[in-house]
């Protein structure tokens, strides 16, 4: 899957079924390269981007 900030695609599925972030639906997604976490589920017909942890700041 494409990373929606960095656009690479080396993303990694997380497991955290224990802590409610995920599910087999729309599961927790974080890129390799820039650090975003986020998931994809669908509102009212649409898909939306979930962001749970902004990608990590360059310095």
């Amino acid at each position: 899957m494409k990373c929606p900030n960095c656009g690479d695609r080396t993303a990694v599925d997380l497991d955290t079924h224990s802590s409610g972030f995920s599910a087999d639906e729309s599961p927790v997604k974080e890129c390799g390269t820039c650090g975003l976490v986020w998931r994809i589920t669908m509102k009212a017909g649409e898909n939306v981007i979930d962001i749970i942890k902004p990608a990590d700041s360059k310095e």
